[in-house]
């Protein structure tokens, strides 16, 4: 119910902040929006951090009907942050993050500060798929305002895969800093898992295990 007030707080406040230039909008929506991931992060018991396009939604089924086994809860009710932990309180509340608006909200625009103390399982791609489909998720399907407020190229934009890979701000020169700042960060963080989408490919249960196994709901 908290979340749910804060992002309609956080509606509100845009529609009486239209008058605002572009560019602070933007700011001011990433910083709402990362206060509102920070509160879930706090609430929760351990993180699935990714890159946009790397197989969350996959990964979410999967652990959505390992918890749904575990609790003996209806096959319908799919992973949503801390929804399945309400009906079984031994389940965990899942935090979902790219660690995007995050960032705005705490400063740490570099460092990983925010995450001590928090189980993580990072979730990886190869860079240059994630950019192919990260390519067809702008054109077909992302929200105008979405595109505005993660520096995609703007909605309408005449641009064609190749373009939009070699992007400095949607495709792969962001994405690749994006893994390295995480792998520069792992030492310093110490309990991640990283999970590779090439392996859930190949032996989806085999990853699927490791992670429960890791967050300790095996």
């Amino acid at each position: 119910m908290a979340d749910t007030a804060r992002a309609v707080v956080r509606h509100l406040i845009m529609l009486l902040c239209f008058w605002l230039p572009a560019q602070r909008r933007k700011k001011l929506e990433r910083w709402l929006r990362g206060r509102e991931e920070f509160k879930k992060l706090e609430r929760s018991d351990w993180v699935l951090m990714s890159w946009g396009k790397s197989g969350r939604t996959w990964l979410r089924v999967m652990l959505s009907r390992a918890y749904q086994l575990k609790g003996g809860l209806d096959a319908r009710e799919l992973l949503d942050f801390d929804n399945l932990k309400k009906l079984d309180p031994q389940l965990p509340a899942v935090f979902f993050t790219h660690n995007n608006y995050l960032r705005d909200y705490t400063g740490n625009m570099e460092s990983k500060a925010h995450f001590k103390g928090k189980r993580i399982v990072l979730q990886v791609r190869d860079p240059r798929d994630v950019a192919v489909s990260q390519f067809f998720q702008w054109k077909f399907r992302m929200r105008p305002n979405k595109k505005f407020i993660n520096d995609y190229p703007p909605h309408g934009a005449d641009i064609g895969v190749w373009e939009f890979v070699l992007d400095q701000d949607a495709g792969l020169p962001r994405i690749i800093d994006y893994f390295n700042g995480w792998a520069r960060a792992i030492p310093e963080l110490q309990d991640v898992l990283v999970v590779r989408y090439e392996d859930m490919r190949t032996d989806p249960g085999a990853v699927l295990g490791s992670i429960l196994e890791f967050t300790g709901t095996e």
